[in-house]
């Protein structure tokens, strides 16, 4: 079954207009549901007492969330009064907004898969899963846990993976340097092959051109598509797109015939780390389930 989605940048604190003007295209258009990159909270150093005002309202139900939507951890930790509603309430911030974790793979409803690894990388952690939630920073092992997945219909990720510009002829506002890319990103991505990857970047809006990835034994004549989208923070100062909406069939096969101007896949992350590009073998650790659920999945 088709499902329309739309996806969000950063809000950072500004979810009050942004879910209103939400509203208005869900009347319009009927969504499955909305997914929102990056911080959808503000930077606690600057938070104000109006973003705390619009908090204390998100968390009483004051404010209306049109449809099921997502939200996960960017550069910034979650706030201490949303860490308290959601360890009370299995990951659900108020109706119809629902906490993915930083590091997950959920299943919902409409049967879409979706893998999510928030927060940056942590350099100073060498091995090891990262055990806090709330907070942005994830390791190497975090991203290879998430290879375990083995498929992802969309592909979250706070940082771009490294090298995704390489072989794109699509360039970058003026003054707007290309994001830092994260190799294990790349990895996450290589391995999984989803039809989706959205990342964040302050002031750009990037979609390159669709890149496809090398034909799996169990179906050599089909070749996976990626499209890789980079959303604009909604307060940008160079007015970039910080909206995008797409529709997904998660029971369609990978295309026989490649879209034009696709491009051979040639992110692969660091050559020190091996790719498998079948992780039948992997297995996810004790804490990483897949949520599934007939309501709206939570992790």
């Amino acid at each position: 079954m088709t499902s329309k989605i739309i996806v969000v940048g950063a809000v950072e604190g500004a979810f009050p207009a942004v879910l209103e003007k939400i509203s208005k295209l869900h009347a319009k258009n009927s969504f499955s549901l909305a997914i929102f990159l990056g911080d959808f909270f503000p930077d606690p150093e600057n938070r104000t007492g109006e973003d705390n005002a619009n908090l204390s309202a998100l968390i009483e139900g004051n404010i209306v969330v049109p449809l099921p939507t997502y939200f996960t951890v960017g550069k910034h930790p979650i706030p201490a009064p949303v860490i308290e509603k959601l360890e009370s309430s299995d990951n659900e911030l108020c109706p119809n907004l629902y906490f993915l974790g930083k590091r997950s793979i959920t299943k919902t409803s409409e049967g879409i898969r979706i893998v999510n690894l928030g927060g940056s990388l942590d350099p100073t952690i060498t091995a090891g899963l990262s055990k806090e939630k709330y907070l942005p920073f994830h390791t190497e092992d975090d991203a290879k846990a998430l290879r375990g997945a083995n498929s992802a219909d969309i592909l979250i990720t706070t940082h771009w993976p490294s090298d995704v510009r390489k072989g794109s002829k699509v360039v970058l506002p003026d003054g707007v340097e290309t994001p830092s890319g994260e190799g294990c990103v790349a990895n996450l991505c290589s391995t999984l092959r989803p039809r989706y990857h959205f990342s964040t970047s302050t002031n750009a809006f990037y979609e390159r051109e669709p890149f496809f990835h090398p034909a799996a034994e169990k179906e050599p004549e089909t070749r996976p598509i990626t499209r890789f989208i980079s959303l604009a923070s909604s307060k940008n100062s160079l007015k970039q797109k910080s909206l995008y909406a797409f529709s997904i069939d998660p029971t369609s096969s990978a295309p026989i015939t490649l879209p034009p101007g696709a491009k051979t896949a040639i992110i692969t992350g660091r050559p020190s780390v091996s790719v498998k590009t079948t992780a039948a073998h992997e297995r996810l650790p004790s804490d990483l389930k897949i949520a599934s659920s007939a309501s709206p999945a939570r992790t």
